[in-house]
């Protein structure tokens, strides 16, 4: 019991959303949103509290996240083109692009740049363009994920600190998605993840944290 109550946690989304930037398909082409491949990575966090990634993990994270975001999105009608690992360097400096982007906006919520005087107002740069022309898309959606698992040695140790009054971090679930607009590379929707209890080993936990980060979002 005590360790179930020191390793309970809950979870946290929060959405952005630039309202003033409006969701136009192009009338000549279907609704379409390019997956660009999930940047996702799940690892181990050991007794010392280093994260060890485990790649037979991340393939099967990846995997559910691209399947539960096609269906949430077919099911609106948008025909989905999920990408391959990038192998591209513009588009691997796209995604990096993406997930440096992405840390500024989660700072900015808490931070409060002056420079962006409380405006949602973040891009990828026209750069963006080349994914609309490589896949004929109007959006792309791009997913950031870090899950790391308690391993049972870190829950003992977690559960000793406990007795001792001592708060030790055991697995996280961070991340982040957001909408581009591939004519300007605005980024039209951002919603961050947080969480001390999600997981996308499995097929039920993985939906929930696609539910979680797709939350608001305005297709």
């Amino acid at each position: 019991m005590g360790l179930c109550l020191a390793l309970a946690g809950c979870v946290h989304t929060n959405t952005n959303l630039a309202q003033h930037l409006d969701i136009n398909w192009s009338e000549a082409s279907p609704k379409r949103v390019v997956l660009v491949d999930p940047d996702v990575e799940l690892s181990e966090l050991t007794m010392s509290g280093i994260t060890e990634a485990r790649a037979d993990w991340t393939a099967t994270g990846k995997s559910f996240i691209r399947g539960d975001i096609t269906t949430v999105l077919g099911a609106k009608g948008v025909d989905v083109v999920v990408t391959d690992a990038p192998t591209d360097p513009h588009e691997v400096q796209l995604m990096k692009l993406h997930g440096a982007v992405g840390t500024s906006i989660i700072r900015n919520t808490l931070l409060k740049l002056p420079t962006k005087n409380g405006n949602f107002n973040w891009t990828l740069g026209p750069g963006a363009k080349a994914l609309r022309d490589h896949y004929n898309g109007d959006y792309a959606l791009f997913v950031y994920v870090r899950d790391s698992y308690t391993t049972a040695g870190r829950a003992v140790l977690m559960l000793a600190a406990a007795a001792l009054h001592v708060g030790l971090q055991g697995g996280q679930q961070a991340g982040f998605a957001s909408l581009v607009d591939l004519h300007t590379g605005q980024i039209v929707w951002f919603n961050s993840l947080n969480s001390s209890s999600g997981s996308l080993k499995n097929a039920k936990d993985a939906n929930t944290t696609v539910t979680n980060l797709l939350n608001g979002l305005p297709l």
